[in-house]
């Protein structure tokens, strides 16, 4: 699986090349379905990252919860 930076970077990579004028229009239009593909795949991994840390802060939360009853 490729890594979040990774892809991220190629996103990058894909703009500079958008913006070189020796790109053609066909070019220029492949590389932005790419780089929609890249940007879609970027928000699944960011929100999968977010339920993640949402889930590990409920739990911290519980603990907390949990210690500070039993004092």
């Amino acid at each position: 699986m490729v890594k979040f930076e990774e892809m991220l970077q190629e996103i990058e990579d894909i703009a500079k090349k958008m913006e070189d004028k020796n790109t053609t229009l066909d070019e220029s239009l492949e590389l932005f379905n790419i780089g929609v593909k890249r940007s879609s795949e970027c928000m699944a991994v960011l929100s999968e990252s977010k339920g993640k840390a949402e889930l590990l802060v409920r739990e911290l939360e519980g603990i907390t919860k949990t210690a500070l009853e039993l004092d």
